[in-house]
């Protein structure tokens, strides 16, 4: 991999991150992933390498500076001669391992405004939604992804992998592929230190250099305030004699996932155990419960936050009248982290509402439904609050929950010792890429 200096105006493509999915999760991977990034390389010119919509251009908020960033989707629609298309793109991978002659490549890169901007980048940093480098979530899902990984490198382009979960892997076919992009990869980077072994042994080779383990870039996401009207009335929760406890509900989980039938595996009833959850914070009179969706619309109704959140809320609004909250503004992701922020403790089923949270030192708990919580939680050595609801049951849970929460400031004084250190090893990701 060619060395990168600082003052080089450099292309780097980002894969697997998006801000139009309405995960703010995934939302908060790509403005993390780019700070990083900014922080290495000041002058960088990112794409992002998507799968929808059309090449266009949008302005997003990166700390303190308004940054342009292009969008350059790969299509797999019936259409298959549209410039962006992924066929049209391979064929032309494949073009170029047979002619190799440079005036080739600039010759089909006129004619072709996508592929120029692929043959220009100097790097692609894949982030796969943070934890899609797997089967978990259907082989559709998953083999896109490595279609995208695929075609980067076919035109020969450094593949760095950001941190994020590799696996699980159900079917032997998922892992030959996932064995193969790793094998090709420059970097890679597990968010957990059992990452690197699982990734280590998937390539046959227990001392690989190339496998490193680094914290979630989600860490470094910066909180803004929102300017909307809701926001003033929430404040008030905090001006009041109040423990504001702050509940992430998984769309996902609680409607059975895209097909509603799914169980991901859970030892109990997901929309009981909520029930129980919110019941068990609200024994105590000083809680005030606060609601925060963590996938919004676009997403599918199926999967999003909302409608979960509102239907909890039609059925206990009324018995604990007062006392309970949702966010319902439109946020984007630094938005909602201020949100997350207005609490003293969090309880989420979406790990990066947990992120959001831990990293503005809040005590948190982890529903967990995979394995990509305990490492993570791991990393500020805060694991103990994560709750795996594939093994726990219903009283170990509520246990867990109730103990966390009597030892919120105590995990609070950890938290804020521990989470500056990971900050400043995320912001140096590519400190020593060469």
């Amino acid at each position: 991999m060619a060395t990168m200096h600082k003052n080089e105006n450099i292309k780097i493509c980002l894969l697997g991150a998006s801000f139009d999915t309405g995960n703010m999760g995934v939302s908060a991977l790509a403005e993390s992933a780019i700070k990083c990034i900014l922080n290495r390389w000041p002058g960088a010119e990112i794409t992002l390498l998507d799968s929808d919509g059309v090449a266009d251009e949008r302005w997003q908020r990166i700390g303190e500076k308004d940054l342009c960033i292009r969008e350059l989707p790969i299509r797999f629609c019936k259409n298959i001669f549209l410039d962006n298309h992924f066929l049209v793109l391979c064929f032309y991978a494949l073009l170029f391992k047979v002619f190799r002659w440079e005036g080739f490549n600039r010759f089909c890169a006129r004619r072709n405004a996508s592929l120029r901007s692929i043959i220009q980048m100097d790097m692609v940093a894949d982030i796969t939604g943070g934890d899609s480098f797997s089967d978990l979530y259907g082989m559709r899902r998953f083999i896109l992804g490595f279609l995208r990984k695929w075609l980067v490198l076919l035109f020969n382009k450094d593949l760095i992998m950001l941190p994020q979960t590799y696996g699980p892997f159900k079917r032997p076919l998922a892992m030959a592929m996932a064995r193969h992009i790793l094998k090709r990869a420059s970097l890679v980077y597990s968010r957990d230190k059992t990452g690197v072994e699982y990734v280590n042994k998937l390539l046959n080779d227990s001392e690989n250099e190339k496998v490193r383990f680094a914290p979630d870039v989600a860490f470094v996401l910066d909180s803004r305030e929102p300017q909307n009207a809701e926001i003033g009335e929430l404040r008030k929760l905090r001006a009041e004699d109040t423990i504001v406890v702050g509940l992430n509900i998984s769309g996902l989980l609680y409607n059975g996932g895209h097909s509603r039938n799914e169980r991901f595996g859970l030892k109990t009833d997901y929309r009981q155990l909520v029930h129980n959850v919110v019941r068990l914070l609200l024994e105590n009179d000083k809680v005030k419960l606060l609601l925060v969706p963590h996938v919004l619309p676009p997403a599918p109704v199926a999967v999003n936050d909302i409608v979960a959140c509102l239907e909890l809320y039609e059925q206990l609004g009324r018995e604990y009248s007062g006392r309970i909250f949702i966010v319902k503004g439109g946020y984007d992701q630094g938005e909602i982290k201020y949100v997350i922020g207005l609490c003293d403790f969090f309880i989420g089923s979406r790990m990066h509402s947990c992120i959001a949270a831990l990293s503005q030192s809040i005590p948190a708990i982890g529903l967990a439904y995979s394995k990509k919580f305990w490492g993570v939680f791991k990393t500020v050595d805060a694991e103990q609050f994560v709750v795996d609801m594939r093994h726990a049951k219903v009283e170990q849970i509520l246990t867990t929950v109730s103990k966390a929460f009597e030892q919120r400031k105590m995990t609070a004084r950890h938290l804020k010792t521990v989470v500056p250190g990971v900050q400043k090893q995320i912001l140096d990701l590519f400190k020593d890429i060469s």
